[in-house]
């Protein structure tokens, strides 16, 4: 029933942030992870995006991500971007380097869910615009189930003064036992302008797990 009481209040909140949006996109995800040694993981990142009510290319990213399980609940991340973006209406793409650092933490967990608290520094940065910082705090609620993994966030960013939001739902399936799949929705805010409504997908393939030696 906790679980159960904690996606409600959660949703309570996030409901008042999710208002029409001008635009209609969608968001691809896939990861390859090697966890060359306990406790630390290399991620693979790729990312596609297309909006204008999805009939245009939007953004394509990739890079490395880096995860180090510093304490059984405390996960430090860091990583690096390359993006490939595409302006609105004008249809004029202009490339961006981001860089970003930060930490997760399991704050409550029971037998069947979590909820986790994710914070992190970005830099942007391009020849195309001033470069700038971005701060984000999220929180998520996940919980197991015999179909698969629901989850549900909701999410702070302010950059150059302005603060906007961000508020996703959405399941995981673990196919195989070193592929993920994932489908969800999203309500995005915009730092300047209308917000967005995104459909996501997802797909996370574990290429490499490190297994210590056997001993008898």
């Amino acid at each position: 029933m906790t679980s159960f009481r904690n996606m409600a209040l959660l949703w309570v909140v996030l409901i008042p942030g999710v208002a029409l949006g001008d635009d209609v996109e969608s968001l691809h995800v896939a990861n390859v992870n090697f966890d060359f040694r306990p406790g630390w993981t290399l991620q693979l990142h790729t990312r596609v995006r297309t909006f204008e009510n999805l009939s245009a290319f939007n953004q394509y990213r990739l890079g490395p991500i880096v995860l180090w399980q510093a304490a059984p609940r405390f996960t430090v991340i860091g990583g690096y971007y390359y993006i490939d973006q595409n302006r609105r209406v004008i249809r004029k793409p202009y490339s961006l380097h981001r860089i970003f650092a930060g930490g997760q933490y399991r704050v409550l967990r029971g037998e069947s869910w979590s909820v986790d608290a994710r914070s992190a520094m970005e830099r942007f940065i391009s020849t195309g615009f001033t470069d700038y910082w971005r701060w984000r705090n999220r929180g998520m609620v996940t919980w197991k189930t015999r179909i698969g993994l629901p989850y549900a966030s909701g999410e702070a960013l302010v950059q150059q003064g302005i603060w906007y939001g961000r508020y996703t739902g959405g399941m995981q399936w673990k196919v195989s036992p070193k592929v993920t799949m994932g489908a969800g929705y999203e309500y995005r805010q915009a730092a300047v302008g209308p917000g967005s409504h995104i459909i996501a997908t997802f797909f996370q393939w574990s290429a490499y797990t490190h297994t210590p030696p056997h001993v008898d």
